[in-house]
């Protein structure tokens, strides 16, 4: 049996949250409000896809783009 790693990437939204009164606030990742998640084979595919759709990403300008690890058994 054959295994193999793929790296896809994914685009996240950083939202700052504050708990609770007397607890720290924290950056907590959220995905792209009405859109689909995407998975892009590159991190440059992704910084396109960012480039290329600023009337969704002006809604989350603080963003950060995670590598996605998938095992594939073949």
């Amino acid at each position: 049996m054959n295994t193999q790693l793929l790296t896809k990437y994914r685009i996240f939204k950083l939202q700052h949250e504050t708990p609770m009164p007397g607890h720290s606030a924290t950056w907590t990742f959220k995905s792209l409000a009405g859109e689909e998640s995407h998975e892009f084979d590159s991190e440059a595919q992704a910084h396109e896809w960012v480039a290329e759709n600023p009337e969704i990403m002006i809604r989350c300008r603080e963003f950060v783009i995670v590598p996605v690890y998938h095992l594939v058994l073949a």
